[in-house]
């Protein structure tokens, strides 16, 4: 089973969809994504979903990944 990494689009397209009240299936099937991956977006942050904040969370988590990775 992999990991789906998501574009800053596909968060704001998530954001978008949120904020007008859709569905984690409607968004789901929108991108192509599973429910349980958008899910697991919906909750990255603690409060209201942000694409931008959620964004620089990923960033920040894979470029600490990076550096534990570097430092084995």
């Amino acid at each position: 089973m992999g990991t789906t990494i998501l574009s800053f689009q596909n968060r704001v397209v998530i954001e978008t969809l949120h904020n007008e009240g859709r569905s984690l299936r409607y968004i789901a099937n929108y991108l192509g994504f599973s429910k349980t991956t958008v899910f697991n977006e919906l909750h990255r942050l603690n409060g209201e979903y942000q694409a931008e904040l959620a964004q620089t969370d990923f960033e920040r988590k894979v470029s600490q990944r990076g550096a534990e990775v570097f430092a084995h």
